[in-house]
């Protein structure tokens, strides 16, 4: 006969099993559910920080939180805000609160190693719980883990005189982008140290890429046009892609909140190149700047695109920390990208806006079935794909060249802009129809 011990919660085994015994069942204490919640709300400021939108990592933290045995898990994500919360025995509930250092970073193989850290905890589930301590700590020396600041000059170099070589300008434009680049970079780290506000930061990155550009074209090293491709490349780069990217998820998914706060944040950058922007023209009048323009578009044959954007996708995947392990997987999400945007382009004589919107969708598409197949997640496969081969440059070169003219660039400032927008709805969107045709789980 089994013993049941009065007033005692019982767990109950069914009739017919051989063996069964009532025993009292181990209630999961407050404090060990508080400490369950600050491993999880650690691992979702790692993610935020490696460039996941608020609603993928929610996904993951709920898969995780039900291996730990949280009952009533819930997380809300606000900007850098990380919110978890979870019932208690009695019925009340508890909640940890803690804040992500950035979001406007992509970092491949750190997004790898925590992704593989919550799907190790998703499979121990309560024996993780018995080394909480050895868990956190492994997480805060991911988030502490970043690529070195020489690693992600070189992938960002490497961009840099990539895009430029897509702008179909002369070499010197090309050595002058890498150039303004690694300058631009190394203004960055100093001023990174220094933690200046993110505005006067990217105020002065730009402002220094055009004085950069003036100078060496007052030395004669390069021409007022591939100076200014050379400063539309490091614009270009300077725009936080996964902000744009992410508050496109986040608009599909319903987070409004995030969706603003990373709105924001793209706002604020855009502020700051509007800031350098006017001191590099104020700059070329004060110089006497000659004012060319281009009496047409400048381009490519399609196989040398093909090449550029398949090499641009390497060198975001080095800038980003991706390594060797991501050079094939960027060089075929280059070429698919450029492939389709070229499809689209040439062959079937969409414009710009159209052409770039719809590779974007491909790209979407093709980034969450590469992300299946490899762990990575997929927005890392969307920023490869989106540099390597879909960003304005030509309609920022045209910009800055109106500019110095005399002219108002503003309506070529304003179809790149827009084209940034249609990059991130088009891969939030090619993503989500994938996920949803295919019956894909969630995307990590």
């Amino acid at each position: 006969m089994a013993v049941v011990f009065p007033n005692m919660p019982v767990t109950v085994t069914p009739i017919g099993l051989p063996g069964a015994l009532l025993l009292p069942a181990m209630e999961t204490t407050p404090t060990q559910i508080r400490d369950r919640l600050g491993l999880l709300a650690d691992l979702a400021c790692g993610f935020l920080e490696s460039g996941q939108s608020g609603w993928s990592t929610k996904q993951v933290l709920s898969d995780d939180a039900q291996a730990l045995g949280l009952d009533g898990f819930h997380c809300t994500t606000v900007g850098r805000v990380v919110i978890v919360e979870a019932h208690l025995p009695d019925g009340s509930n508890v909640t940890v609160t803690t804040c992500a250092d950035a979001l406007d970073l992509i970092d491949c193989g750190r997004s790898l190693r925590l992704h593989r850290l919550a799907a190790r905890l998703r499979d121990a589930g309560d024996q993780a719980a018995d080394r909480l301590d050895d868990l956190r700590q492994e997480v805060r020396d991911l988030r502490a883990a970043v690529a070195p600041w020489w690693a992600v000059t070189v992938g960002t170099t490497l961009l840099a005189f990539v895009i430029a070589m897509q702008l179909g300008v002369g070499w010197q434009a090309w050595v002058t982008a890498s150039a303004v680049q690694v300058v631009t970079a190394l203004a960055g780290q100093l001023l990174g140290r220094l933690h200046l506000p993110h505005l006067f930061t990217i105020a002065v990155q730009s402002s220094v890429a055009g004085a950069v550009a003036t100078v060496l074209v007052k030395a004669g090293a390069v021409d007022p046009v591939g100076a200014a491709a050379a400063i539309a490349v490091n614009w270009l780069l300077l725009i936080p892609l996964p902000q744009i990217i992410g508050a496109m998820n986040d608009i599909i998914d319903a987070d409004y909140l995030t969706a603003v706060t990373r709105t924001g944040s793209v706002a604020v950058t855009g502020l700051g190149i509007t800031i350098g922007g006017a001191l590099t023209f104020q700059l070329g009048e004060l110089l006497h700047m000659e004012h060319p323009l281009l009496d047409e578009l400048p381009g490519l044959p399609w196989y040398f695109a093909l090449v550029f954007s398949a090499l641009g996708a390497i060198g975001n995947a080095l800038a980003n920390g991706g390594w060797l392990k991501l050079l094939v997987p960027a060089t075929v999400i280059g070429v698919i990208t450029g492939a389709a945007n070229q499809a689209l382009s040439v062959a079937a004589g969409f414009n710009t806006l159209w052409a770039n919107a719809g590779a974007a969708i491909v790209l979407g598409a093709v980034s969450m079935v590469m992300a299946r197949r490899t762990g990575y997640p997929q927005h890392v496969f969307a920023l490869m794909g989106i540099t390597g081969a879909l960003l304005p440059g030509i309609a920022v070169v045209s910009g800055i060249l109106l500019q110095m003219g005399g002219q108002s660039g503003a309506a070529q400032f304003g179809s790149a802009a827009t084209i940034c927008v249609a990059l991130g709805t088009g891969v939030a969107f090619g993503a989500f129809l994938t996920q949803r045709l295919l019956r894909l789980p969630a995307q990590p």
